[in-house]
C-alpha cells in the first residue's frame, strides 16, 4: 500500500485577486511565460493516468489543487477531473481531493 499526493495547478498563475503579498504572482512574473492558461482535459487525464500507473492497487491517491486560484478553471474542469479519476480508479484505489482557494468563486455548486 502506498500514499501518493499530486499537487496540481490547473489555472497556472491566473487569479481573481491581485494581492501585493502573493508569492506565486511574484514567481510567475519572473518566468518566460507568465500564464500557461487552464489545464486541458487531455493533460488532466494524462496526469491521472500517469499517477495510477505509478501506484499499486490498494493505495490512497490524493489530488490537491492550488493556484494561482484553482477555481478559475471552472466547475466543469473539476467535474471532468473527478469523474475521470473515479472511473479510472475503480475499486483498486482510494481517491481524495482538496483545494486551496481564496473562496471568492465558491457557491452552492
Amino acid at each position: 500500500m502506498m500514499n501518493f499526493t499530486a499537487l496540481i495547478k490547473p489555472a497556472s498563475s491566473r487569479c481573481n485577486m491581485r494581492c501585493g503579498y502573493c508569492f506565486y504572482a511574484d514567481e510567475a512574473a519572473s518566468r518566460n511565460i507568465y500564464d500557461r492558461g487552464i489545464m486541458s482535459r487531455d493533460t488532466a487525464h494524462n496526469l491521472i493516468d500517469r499517477v495510477y500507473e505509478y501506484v499499486k492497487p490498494g493505495s490512497t491517491v490524493h489530488f490537491g489543487f492550488q493556484g494561482g486560484e484553482p477555481t478559475v478553471a471552472g466547475l466543469d474542469f473539476f467535474e471532468d477531473f473527478t469523474d475521470y479519476a473515479e472511473s479510472r480508479a475503480q475499486k483498486k484505489l482510494s481517491v481524495t481531493y482538496s483545494v486551496q482557494t481564496n473562496g471568492l468563486l465558491l457557491n452552492d455548486e
